[in-house]
């Protein structure tokens, strides 16, 4: 199973790779630190690109975790679906600092991207919701998630 974790410094051009995913995807273990951010990217499956650009820079403007899937070429030819879950740091002037995901392959049903980013705007409802005064916004969001639970969950 394809398993990995991806640091990135914010303003940096290379990010770093654990040394056993850096090379699943075809780069040196020698030079797991130093991998080019486009070179990272050209891995990327060319129609998953817009969705994982899109997410992270969601994620980039709140300081929230970000859940991706995609495809990822590896250096045998394969291509291999991930689940990414990621995180920007942030320095004590709320500007972000640094990026962690631990991205492992999917072994499950995959959603669509569209059920996937439904349900993460349900998600930011939800804590949206915990602040407004009116009890009733949260009951609301509350159903839904459980009937999205109740369709997605494993039979």
């Amino acid at each position: 199973m394809l398993t990995g974790e991806l640091v990135w410094e914010f303003g940096q051009n290379t990010l770093s790779l654990s040394p056993d995913f850096a090379e699943r995807l075809g780069f040196p273990r020698a030079s797991a630190d130093t991998i080019g951010i486009t070179s990272f990217r050209d891995r990327i499956v060319r129609e998953d690109l817009d969705l994982v650009y899109e997410r992270m820079s969601r994620s980039f403007l709140r300081s929230e975790p970000m859940v991706n899937v995609y495809g990822l070429h590896l250096a045998d030819g394969t291509v291999r679906r991930v689940r990414s879950l990621g995180q920007w740091k942030m320095s004590d002037a709320g500007k972000p600092t640094l990026f962690t995901a631990s991205i492992a392959e999917v072994q499950s049903r995959i959603h669509t991207a569209i059920e996937d980013e439904f349900i993460e705007r349900v998600i930011d409802l939800r804590f949206l919701a915990e602040r407004a005064e009116d009890d009733r916004y949260r009951q609301i969001v509350d159903r839904m998630l459980r009937e999205i639970w109740m369709q997605r969950r494993p039979t």
